[in-house]
């Protein structure tokens, strides 16, 4: 950690804690289940792994994009 801060100043602080953060966060973000990353955490129980997620429930877009496809597709008909 300490070699990458000296290289990248401009980073913010960044702790292997953090780190875990921002990997459990983008990973749910990224669609994968509290499961999946509690395992890569190797975490023993998904509460622990609920805290890591910085993010309110997220989203799932492919309903919309399904949506957005076919709007497309009746346009170009």
């Amino acid at each position: 950690m300490k070699s990458v801060r000296n290289r990248h100043k401009h980073l913010a602080h960044a702790s292997p804690h953090k780190l875990r953060h921002t990997f459990s966060t983008l990973a749910y973000e990224g669609g994968a289940s509290m499961e999946e990353i509690s395992r890569a955490l190797t975490h023993s129980d998904v509460k622990t792994t609920q805290g890591y997620v910085n993010t309110p429930n997220v989203v799932d877009l492919s309903t919309y994009q399904k949506f957005e496809q076919r709007l497309k597709s009746i346009q170009m008909d």
